[in-house]
């Protein structure tokens, strides 16, 4: 556990970064602190290994106050994660990787082994070593950055808004590929970040602080997105608070239509007296297989010859889909928001239809799950 206690940073100029903080990070989890510019939220983390030496009050991991160690010791038991990597242009990718084994004494044999352990891990091939920093796009770049922090095994990682400056495709991957090595490693994880949708990803709590360098809300993310303390967190978070909050809620208790899913082969005689007796205006057609090839509206299926088949007529694209299993209902109203039909298709893990839901049972769904208590056990 990282512990601050009454901490104040006071700059020489009398600016005030960071005020009177009080903070438990729990161990082996992900705390997020987030806030706008100049809140103190990049001062706060640094003050964890030292880089920026506190004012007044105490700084402790694990109960052990972070100034009875010298610096450079400290630093080189926590992994420190920065913008653009931070990687030295002149070595390879393995030894960027191993530089904090080499610092701390162990055999180049062993602390390259453990290096090509770590690029594995996060991502990056075997053949992608031998390479220097400038031979990798900044999406590579920030996973060698990420395996360099994680050489030593240290059980604290610092990351100080380490995704910012990449593209927004990138950006997700590597989101995605963070919360996959923490499930793994469980580390203690501090991440600063502008972007509270990043936050409420990533984060199993979060830290907000208002200017001034004072904390204003420190909550789950279900929480925090539910029940914000006041005007200034609620205008921070944004009015989508509640489409966020969906994320929360497992697209599992959805009701799903399988009675409007037809094969291709169906003819469209026969698919005219399902959607009739489904009273529905549109059926979504798929293969053999179960996989969906498209929707037909029943204005399209009234206009067609009885014998012909599905296949053959032209369908409408199906748009997103959602996973049942393992999504929210905020992917389950997306994919209906981008539906030409309003309907949300559900699939199972393999890609094969379960059944499909309407924008209106949609939206009773998320009216329920809007007047239901904080889900327990985090993000679906």
């Amino acid at each position: 556990m990282i512990t601050f206690e009454d901490v104040t940073k006071r700059f020489p100029d009398g600016t005030v970064a960071v005020d009177h903080l009080d903070l438990e990070i729990p161990t082996g989890r992900t705390t997020v602190l987030v806030g706008p510019s100049g809140c103190g939220k990049t001062t706060s983390l640094r003050m964890i290994n030292r880089m920026v030496e506190l004012t007044s009050g105490t700084v402790a991991i694990d109960g052990d106050d972070v100034r009875t160690r010298e610096p450079a010791v400290l630093r080189r038991s926590i992994g420190y994660v920065i913008q653009q990597a931070g990687l030295f242009p002149h070595r390879t990718v393995l030894d960027n990787i191993a530089t904090v084994p080499f610092l701390l004494g162990w055999d180049k044999r062993k602390a390259r082994e453990r290096a090509g352990e770590l690029m594995e891990l996060v991502g990056l091939e075997p053949g992608q070593a031998r390479r220097y920093p400038h031979q990798l796009s900044g999406g590579q770049q920030q996973r060698v950055g990420v395996a360099r922090a994680l050489a030593a095994d240290p059980p604290v990682l610092l990351m100080d808004e380490p995704f910012s400056a990449v593209d927004p495709v990138v950006r997700a991957s590597l989101q995605e590929e963070l919360i996959r090595l923490q499930d793994e490693l469980q580390k203690t994880i501090v991440f600063v970040t502008h972007d509270i949708e990043e936050a409420v990803k990533i984060g199993d709590a979060i830290a907000v602080f208002r200017p001034g360098g004072r904390l204003a809300q420190f909550d789950v993310p279900e929480r925090l997105l539910a029940e914000p303390v006041d005007e200034f967190v609620e205008g921070f978070i944004g009015y989508d608070r509640g489409v966020r909050r969906l994320s929360f809620f497992p697209a599992r208790t959805l009701s799903l239509r399988s009675d409007v899913v037809v094969d291709a082969g169906t003819s469209a005689e026969k698919a005219r007296s399902v959607a009739r007796d489904a009273a529905e205006p549109w059926l979504l057609v798929v293969d053999p297989d179960k996989r969906p090839l498209g929707w037909v509206s029943a204005e399209t299926l009234e206009g067609a010859a009885g014998d012909r088949e599905l296949g053959s007529l032209a369908l409408v694209g199906y748009g997103h889909i959602f996973v049942v299993a393992t999504d929210s209902l905020r992917a389950a109203l997306d994919a209906s928001v981008l539906s030409p039909a309003g309907r949300a298709i559900g699939v199972d893990t393999d890609g094969t239809v379960v059944g499909v839901v309407s924008q209106a049972d949609l939206g009773a769904a998320i009216w329920s799950a809007g007047d239901a208590a904080v889900p327990v056990g985090g993000r679906d």
